[in-house]
């Protein structure tokens, strides 16, 4: 009688620390730094104001869909409030510039800390 094995299909993880990598070689984290590099230091003053305005809003919804992946996916939690603070955060962000004035770096950092507090008080 033939004995059947069974080999797990994909990456088999067997314990939490292999779980937590994100990349699993040297090459993926070399890459990821070369992306993110062109992205940030050379894409602004290459690319067109258009192209730079779909690229950010990429990278905004990427946000948005890291923190679910993080929610939804390792921790198996559903919430709804997730896409809430979000909008807290661009609301907060938008506020300060239009009608405040100030600068993006400040605005960003602020409208964090503006959702933490948000977030703390319905918690």
């Amino acid at each position: 009688m033939r004995k059947f094995s069974f080999h797990p299909c994909g990456n088999y993880r067997e314990n939490y620390t292999q779980e937590l990598n994100i990349f699993e070689t040297d090459f993926g984290r070399v890459c990821l730094g070369i992306f993110l590099g062109l992205l940030f230091f050379i894409a602004p003053f290459v690319v067109s104001p258009y192209m730079l305005y779909i690229l950010n809003t990429i990278g905004i919804a990427a946000i948005a869909a890291i923190g679910l992946n993080i929610l939804i996916g390792y921790t198996g939690q559903i919430s709804l409030g997730h896409g809430a603070f979000f909008g807290v955060g661009a609301y907060a962000a938008a506020i300060m510039a239009t009608r405040l004035g100030v600068g993006f770096y400040i605005r960003h950092t602020a409208a964090g800390i503006i959702t933490a507090l948000v977030g703390m008080i319905i918690a």
